[in-house]
């Protein structure tokens, strides 16, 4: 399979047009169709890294894990319960191996040739907060909390960031940075809308002098902390941030996240209500805008909610909330793919805590199950299918690391195995993880 989707060339944000836009009138789009980036000729350009979190729990029988229409011991698939246009599961063909999606995952099946699969992946816990905090940092927890550093604080690491603005942006997620400097901790809004209140320009006081007196009032904020001490120093992440503020608000970004005056990014990504916070595809055009602006090459993200479907809600909201997560995330992909086709530079981490069980409960929904499955487009990765669930019971499966088959006393995988492949796979240290990277995964 190819990526096979085709467009004529989008005129693009750029640095150039940040300026011009400054000093447009406020919600002009101003463009540069003839600035364009090319990730993948330039050896030297950097890497671009996104962590996707599908909240709740996804139910992989319905995505990424999927079974054939059939009987099984172990496995009530549902779809009768379902509408017409969920029951059908999709025959999708990864580097030579056909596994089995739900329809909700229609539009990412055209990314397929860019993926690296990971099935089966023991996550060793089936309550919320454990498996939030699992993939956050995709290091075993503490029991709810979390150990070592989130991945986008991690991976922003990967390349120089002193030009950026913003080298780590987490949206509707928790982030940590235990162990890396004061610039690659996370800059958090809750909501997506609010990316476009914090690059919002003020408005000009008009009194120059004053203002300047007051940066320099600022710049003159000395902190009580002494000199032993070994941590960060207040002052200085103080100042990084400050600093950071000001570049972003004299750039005039405002426009390029005013999403109701831009019909091309409406229509692209099938954006019904632009101030619809929780939309997927809402968050979906903003983490483009962030990478596109140049604000940021990290972003981590809630991307969906309303998954934990005990209840017969399960019918409805699973389904449908799938689809419009995958439906995002393919739009993306669309994007990050212009300047980059085969994710050479790109690496896109899809993920929720744990799966769904394979059997319908008693209310009509379905409860918690460990054995989940974890995408990752480009990456650095072998593409394929490594990792697998028992056919009739969606059960945990070890397998040949060589091969990612089932083998009996083989490897079981966690998301630790995956966190160091990744990293190593970006040249970055591993340790945190404690375990050794798949090196067979490695391209």
């Amino acid at each position: 399979m190819t990526h096979a989707k085709s467009s004529p060339p989008r005129p693009r944000w750029t640095r150039r047009g940040f300026m011009l836009a400054g000093c447009a009138s406020a919600g002009a789009l101003i463009y540069d169709p003839f600035e364009r980036l090319a990730l993948a000729d330039d050896p030297n350009d950097p890497r671009r890294f996104l962590s996707l979190f599908f909240n709740g729990a996804w139910d992989v029988l319905l995505g990424p894990d999927s079974r054939a229409p059939g009987t099984y011991d172990g496995i009530q698939l549902g779809t009768d319960m379902l509408d017409a246009e969920f029951q059908d599961p999709i025959a999708v063909n990864i580097s030579g191996t056909e596994v089995m999606w739900g329809a909700p995952m229609a539009e990412v099946v055209r990314h397929a040739d860019v993926l690296t699969l990971f099935r089966g992946v023991n996550m060793n816990t089936v309550a919320h907060p454990t498996g939030r905090a699992y993939v956050n940092t995709f290091i075993p927890p503490a029991g709810v909390v979390p150990r070592g550093d989130s991945l986008g604080t991690r991976f922003a690491s990967a390349d120089d960031y002193g030009e950026l603005i913003m080298p780590n942006f987490v949206i509707g997620m928790p982030t940590f940075n235990a162990t890396f400097t004061p610039e690659l901790t996370g800059v958090a809004v809750d909501k997506a809308l609010q990316v476009k209140e914090l690059v919002k320009q003020l408005g000009p006081s008009g009194h120059e002098q004053t203002e300047m007196l007051l940066r320099a009032a600022q710049d003159q904020v000395r902190g009580c902390v002494s000199a032993h001490y070994d941590g960060e120093v207040p002052e200085e992440v103080l100042g990084i941030s400050r600093q950071r503020m000001r570049n972003m608000l004299g750039q005039g970004l405002e426009a390029a996240f005013s999403f109701a005056d831009d019909p091309e990014i409406l229509a692209r990504y099938a954006i019904a209500n632009a101030n619809a916070n929780n939309d997927p595809a809402v968050i979906a055009a903003t983490i483009w805008r962030l990478i596109e602006t140049g604000l940021t090459r990290t972003v981590s993200a809630r991307l969906q909610t309303g998954l934990d479907t005990h209840q017969s809600n399960w019918v409805t909201n699973q389904p449908t909330n799938l689809r419009a997560g995958f439906d995002a995330l393919g739009v993306l992909l669309d994007d990050l793919r212009v300047d980059d086709p085969n994710l050479e530079k790109t690496t896109v981490v899809v993920h929720s805590e744990f799966a769904r069980t394979p059997k319908i409960n008693g209310s009509g929904g379905r409860d918690h199950h460990f054995a989940n499955s974890i995408l990752v487009f480009g990456g650095g990765l072998r593409r394929g299918v490594c990792g697998a669930t028992l056919e009739q019971t969606l059960g945990l499966l070890e397998i040949d690391v060589s091969t990612g088959l089932p083998s009996e006393g083989g490897h079981m995988l966690f998301p630790e195995d995956i966190g160091a492949t990744l990293a190593h796979a970006q040249g970055l240290n591993y340790d945190a993880f404690r375990v050794e990277p798949l090196l067979p995964w490695i391209a």
